[in-house]
C-alpha cells in the first residue's frame, strides 16, 4: 500500500519547482488548509483527492499558468476576487491608480471605469469611496464576473457592456482606465505567462498606445468640468501618454509611480 503523503510532503515537492512564498500559497489553496498549518502539521496526512489536486496545480503553476487562474481568486486592495481565465489577473501595481484617484473623490462623486475585466478597479473605489460608479467592458465574460465579485462582495457597481464609451450618454467627475498597453510585437506577450491572459486585454496596437489614444481623446466628452482622467500605462510610456494628454488640452498633468519607483499612472484635469 502506497504510504499516505502529508502537508510536509506536498511543500517540499511545491518548493523544488516555485518560490516558497507561492510553493506555500499553492499548497495551502490545494491542501484546502490555512497556510499556518504547514508547519503547526507538517506530518498531518492528506487525502488522495487534495494530493492529486496539489499535483495537478503545481504542474500547472510550474507550466506558467498564473496562480490566480489556478487557484480561482486573486486578492486586489484587500478584496479577494473570483478571477478565471479570460479575464485579466489584477495586478500590483494597479492599485496605484487607486491610490491616484482617492483624493479626487468625494461622496456626490460620479466615477467611471473603462475596460474593468474583473472589476477590481471599481471595486476598490466602490469599497473605499462608496459613490456612483459605473464599469464598463466590452466583453461580456468580463461584465458578468465583474457583477459576480460586485454581489459577492456586497458592493454598489453599475455593470455594463460597452466598447469604451460607446454606451455612455452621462458625463462623470473621474474616469479611471487600465487600458491594454503592450505593443503588438512586444516579446513579453509569448512568455512571463502573459501566453494564458487575453490578448485584447494586453495588447494596445502597434505602438502599445491605441486603447489609451482613443480614451484620452474621447474623455473629454465625458468629463465634468475640472474632472479627472487618470489612466495607468506601461513601464516606458510615460512621456507619450503625458504628451497625449497635453495635446488633447488636459492641464494639470501628473505621473505617478508605483511601489517599484517606476512611472505607472498618468492623471489630468479635462479641458
Amino acid at each position: 500500500m502506497t504510504q499516505a503523503k502529508t502537508i510536509s510532503d506536498c511543500l517540499f515537492v511545491a518548493r523544488r519547482g516555485l518560490t516558497s512564498p507561492e510553493a506555500e500559497v499553492l499548497t495551502a489553496t490545494a491542501l484546502g488548509v490555512e497556510k499556518s498549518a504547514l508547519y503547526a502539521f507538517p506530518e498531518q496526512a492528506v487525502s488522495n483527492e487534495a494530493a492529486r489536486r496539489h499535483e495537478d496545480w503545481l504542474g500547472r503553476r510550474v507550466n506558467g499558468e498564473p496562480l490566480a487562474y489556478i487557484r480561482g481568486e486573486k486578492e486586489f486592495w484587500g478584496l479577494n476576487l473570483l478571477i478565471h481565465p479570460g479575464v485579466l489577473v489584477p495586478r500590483p501595481e494597479t492599485e496605484t491608480l487607486i491610490e491616484s484617484a482617492l483624493p479626487w473623490t468625494h461622496k456626490d462623486s460620479k466615477i467611471l471605469d473603462l475596460g474593468t475585466g474583473s472589476g477590481a478597479i471599481a471595486l476598490a473605489l466602490a469599497k473605499e469611496t462608496k459613490t456612483d460608479i459605473t464599469a464598463l467592458d466590452i466583453r461580456k465574460e468580463c461584465v458578468d464576473l465583474c457583477r459576480l465579485n460586485a454581489e459577492r462582495l456586497g458592493l454598489d457597481v453599475t455593470i455594463t457592456l460597452s466598447d469604451w464609451f460607446s454606451s455612455i450618454s452621462s458625463s462623470f467627475d473621474l474616469i479611471v482606465s487600465n487600458p491594454p498597453y503592450i505593443a503588438a510585437n512586444d516579446p513579453h506577450l509569448n512568455n512571463d505567462g502573459l501566453v494564458f491572459e487575453p490578448h485584447v486585454a494586453l495588447c494596445g496596437g502597434k505602438d502599445g498606445l491605441e486603447s489609451i489614444r482613443n480614451i484620452v481623446k474621447g474623455a473629454p466628452l465625458y468629463l465634468r468640468p475640472g474632472g479627472k482622467l487618470i489612466i495607468e500605462h506601461g513601464h516606458d510610456q510615460s512621456e507619450q501618454v503625458a504628451s497625449l494628454f497635453s495635446s488633447t488640452g488636459f492641464t494639470e498633468i501628473h505621473s505617478t509611480p508605483d511601489i517599484a519607483g517606476t512611472l505607472r499612472v498618468c492623471s489630468g484635469t479635462a479641458p
